[in-house]
């Protein structure tokens, strides 16, 4: 009447020799923490370049901008100025990814930035502290020439794909 007794008895049969003759499952749980321990190290290496970091910048600063419809603002165009100049003085100095995020951290500070002239004067001081004049000055002309920030008058910027 039922066939489960013996199905389970000769699978139990079975499988026991093979788990006996496999031995202990430690050696590979072990190997495999080692590997993902160096996959992991030698990931942060390569993901933790100065290049690497300015690429996701500028991909997560496309994909915002695109979400505002601005992608080809003025500002964009000085950001990505300012990015070639640190990923250029950070592969000159031999820097790491982490040192490199240290140089932009003018920019990310959100309590200073308000408006557009405090974006440029921050884009001026990173330069200036990368030792390269041209570029802040630049930057810091820019920030005196720049417009209002008013909801108004981005909206207007906005439709007139400033």
């Amino acid at each position: 009447m039922s066939d489960a007794p013996t199905t389970v008895e000769y699978a139990v049969e079975t499988v026991q020799p093979v788990v006996e003759s496999t031995g202990s499952v430690w050696g590979y749980v072990i190997g495999g923490i080692a590997v993902v321990a160096l996959i992991g190290y030698f990931g942060f290496k390569k993901l933790n370049k100065p290049a690497f970091i300015i690429k996701q910048m500028r991909r997560r600063n496309q994909k915002e901008m695109k979400k505002q419809g601005i992608e080809s603002a003025e500002a964009m165009v000085d950001l990505d100025l300012l990015l070639d100049a640190v990923e250029e003085y950070a592969t000159e100095k031999q820097m790491s990814g982490t040192q490199m995020v240290q140089l932009l951290a003018p920019m990310n500070d959100k309590s200073k930035i308000k408006s557009a002239t405090d974006l440029y004067n921050s884009m001026a001081y990173i330069a200036k502290s990368i030792d390269n004049v041209s570029l802040a000055k630049s930057l810091q002309g820019k920030g005196k020439q720049a417009r209002s920030s008013s909801a108004l008058m981005a909206g207007l910027l906005k439709r007139a794909g400033v």
